[in-house]
């Protein structure tokens, strides 16, 4: 029991910093309430049921599919929990669960990254050039997986809110794509920015230590998990905003960007000679760049998170400066 008071205390720290800065954005009390509850519902549902589900050996393990001790049956009740969270998520939050059921899946994902081990976890046993070729070959694909659990609950959010509204007029309707003449074009440009913007962001929030070298200017240590958090949400969200200020693009986009970057990246770095000269030369904390130090289950769902985050705050932006009180 002692060790879940540590992610109590974060989960707590986090809900009060959620309250308050929406606060900052002039966000009502009521609408930060349905927020949280949507976030909430999600930890309750993947992450307080899904937990035994995912929990390493050793308790200061990395959650992800290269340990094995993820079956094939709990990663199928994982994505079940997911589709059951957007469900709930959205009923919580009426009537605007529409909007605000898809954040419960990726909050419960979020909740299962915080409570992980760092990918330094996995390395420490695995640290010779074929070991971690073949850990980054496993990891490039298993972002699938988390993404896909934070999809069943965007799906399982979308068919509640449009089953409410067949039965209500007064429902609120989940935010449509705006499909016009220029909505393909946009949608891959928005994709293609969100990983431009990935790339060269992610690097400047989620970071540690710098040490010079001489063949690839510096290598960055292994950020913090609340570095990574950070990072991340903070990356993805300014592209997320973006997409909607500037492109009128969906968040969806963003995510698949997002994603793109990731595992490019990655796919890139499997038995390249960087890898092996970062094995050669440096020890397992350090590396090219932050973005290989990030688990599958850190990025998927604080990607989530910040492409919806940005999204809405354009909406919200726009809608203020559109209705000024």
């Amino acid at each position: 029991m002692e060790s879940l008071y540590p992610i109590t205390l974060r989960i707590i720290a986090a809900v009060v910093l959620i309250y308050f800065g929406l606060g900052l954005f002039n966000v009502d009390w009521l609408l930060r309430l349905r927020i949280l509850a949507a976030l909430s519902v999600g930890a309750l549902i993947v992450a307080a049921i899904g937990y035994p589900l995912v929990r390493p050996d050793d308790p200061l393990g990395a959650i992800s599919l290269f340990t094995g001790e993820i079956s094939i049956v709990n990663g199928a009740i994982l994505i079940g929990l997911g589709f059951a969270a957007g469900i709930v998520g959205t009923l919580v939050c009426q009537p605007l669960g529409g909007a605000l059921g898809p954040f419960a899946a990726p909050a419960g994902v979020a909740t299962l990254a915080i409570t992980s081990g760092g990918l330094r976890q996995l390395l420490l046993t695995n640290s010779s050039l074929d070991a971690r070729n073949t850990v980054y070959g496993v990891l490039r694909w298993e972002l699938l997986f988390w993404l896909g659990i934070c999809a069943a609950g965007y799906f399982g959010s979308y068919l509640t809110a449009k089953l409410i509204a067949n039965k209500t007029t007064t429902a609120e309707q989940p935010p449509k794509i705006e499909k016009k003449p220029n909505y393909w074009t946009n949608f891959g440009i928005a994709a293609v920015a969100a990983a431009a913007i990935v790339y060269f962001t992610i690097g400047i929030f989620a970071q540690d230590i710098r040490q010079i070298d001489e063949n690839m200017g510096f290598v960055v240590g292994h950020p913090g998990s609340r570095q990574i958090v950070f990072g991340v949400f903070i990356a993805v969200a300014i592209a997320g905003f973006v997409a909607k200020q500037f492109l009128r693009a969906h968040f969806i986009p963003v995510i698949i960007g997002a994603a793109v970057i990731y595992i490019g990246l990655f796919s890139k770095f499997v038995g390249s000679d960087t890898l092996a000269y970062m094995v050669k030369t440096w020890p397992i904390d350090f590396f090219p760049n932050s973005i290989y130090a990030i688990l599958p289950v850190q990025f998927a769902p604080f990607a989530i998170l910040g492409a919806m985050t940005g999204y809405w705050i354009s909406i919200y932006m726009k809608h203020h400066a559109e209705h000024p009180e």
